[in-house]
């Protein structure tokens, strides 16, 4: 299953929060960070009424996801500058191939908490060794290796079974790029 969700944008357009954040992770060279850690890049497409829960994915703590890619982009125009993502939880070999939107590029996959709260890639201070922050994608911030995703996932769940930061999903991440207005 595909979902759809808009979160803010976080590139060099961030300002002194980028910079401090990229030296802070020592690697200067990324272009932006593509990521379903609410605490880097906050959803900014909510439900706002009762006519908006038929487009709501259906699964736990997945409020801000939605099943229909028109209802996030006419929602997340005018929000502050934003990034439409097409994701998939745990996503097969099938799964990433099956996903052929045009409009859509490949971003990477992310390693994230179950409420959506922590990525363990951009929070790897919680999980020290788990990988080396050279693996990530210089245009997305992200793992590109579907398999060595949930190595790292698999990783943290050895590592650190008590930890509710450590109980993870492997999220294959599509950055829209069929809007040209810099504000989605």
């Amino acid at each position: 299953m595909y979902y759809y969700a808009a979160i803010e944008r976080f590139d060099r357009n961030n300002g002194q929060r980028w910079v401090e954040y990229i030296r802070r992770m020592d690697r200067t060279d990324l272009m932006r960070i593509v990521t379903l850690d609410s605490m880097l890049c906050p959803p900014v497409v909510h439900v706002e009424s009762s006519d908006d829960w038929q487009f709501v994915a259906k699964e736990e703590f997945m409020l801000d996801f939605f099943t229909d890619l028109d209802f996030v982009l006419r929602r997340a125009v005018g929000h502050r500058p934003s990034v439409v993502v097409a994701v998939a939880r745990d996503p097969s070999v099938a799964d990433i191939s099956g996903f052929s939107h045009p409009d859509f590029e490949f971003a990477g996959f992310d390693v994230v908490d179950i409420q959506f709260v922590n990525s363990a890639l951009f929070n790897s201070s919680r999980f020290p060794g788990l990988f080396d922050v050279s693996e990530l994608s210089p245009e997305s911030g992200l793992i590109m290796s579907r398999e060595r995703a949930f190595e790292i996932r698999d990783t943290l769940r050895q590592h650190y079974p008590d930890r509710d930061e450590a109980r993870c999903y492997v999220w294959a991440i599509w950055r829209y790029t069929g809007i040209t207005d810099n504000s989605v």
